[in-house]
C-alpha cells in the first residue's frame, strides 16, 4: 500500500498489539474501519504528563469548515476517495475516511491525539456524573412523566389502568 499523502510505501507495525500501516516519510498511519475502535479502547499509559497537557491543548474544540480542509485522498486499501471527517463532530482533529472501505487516514500524531482526547474524557467522567448525574435524573424522570398517557382519572382503579397502559407503551418504545 502506498501512503495516499506522499505516496511511500507503507509498513505493517505493531501499535498496542494492532496490526496497522504507517509512513516512514510523513509518519501518517492507516487504520482499518474497525481498528481506530480497538486502538481507543486500550487505556494507554505511556504519556506522561506534560505530554498529555500538551496534546489536550492542541486538541480544543473548535469548529471547522470540513469543505476547507477535505483532501480527497486516494485510499491506499482499495483506491476509493476519502471525506474530512471531524473527529467527535467538533473535536477540531480532522480525519480522513474512505467512503468505501471506511478506514482511516491519520495524519502525525492524530492518533495520539485522538488517544489522548478519549482518556480525557475518561477521565471526567467520574467527576462529571457526579456533578451532573442528579440534575440528569431529574430532567430524565420530568421527561418520563411528561410522556405519561392518563387514560381514567378513577381514584382506585384509574392509576392502576394507567400504569399498565404505561408500561405497555414504555415496551413500544
Amino acid at each position: 500500500m502506498k501512503c495516499p499523502n506522499c505516496q511511500t510505501d507503507l509498513q505493517a507495525i505493531d501499535y498496542e498489539g494492532l496490526s496497522i500501516e504507517t509512513c516512514s516519510q510523513c509518519n501518517g498511519e492507516w487504520l482499518d474501519s474497525d481498528e481506530l475502535g480497538k486502538v481507543v479502547a486500550i487505556r494507554e499509559v505511556r504519556f506522561n504528563s506534560e505530554e498529555k497537557r500538551a496534546i489536550a491543548e492542541s486538541t480544543t474544540i473548535k469548529g471547522v469548515v470540513l469543505e476547507d480542509v477535505d483532501r480527497d485522498l486516494k485510499c491506499p486499501k482499495c483506491d476509493g476517495i476519502t471525506d474530512a471527517l471531524n473527529y467527535g463532530g467538533d473535536t477540531g482533529i480532522i480525519i480522513d475516511r474512505c467512503t468505501v472501505c471506511h478506514g482511516l487516514w491519520l495524519d502525525d500524531r492524530e492518533l495520539e491525539k485522538i488517544q489522548m482526547l478519549i482518556e480525557g474524557w475518561d477521565d471526567a467522567l467520574p467527576a462529571d456524573l457526579e456533578k451532573y448525574g442528579p440534575k440528569l435524573r431529574y430532567v430524565a424522570a420530568e421527561l418520563d412523566d411528561a410522556d405519561d398517557v392518563a387514560v381514567s382519572r378513577l381514584p382506585f382503579i384509574g392509576k392502576f389502568i394507567n400504569s399498565i397502559i404505561n408500561g405497555i407503551l414504555d415496551v413500544v418504545n
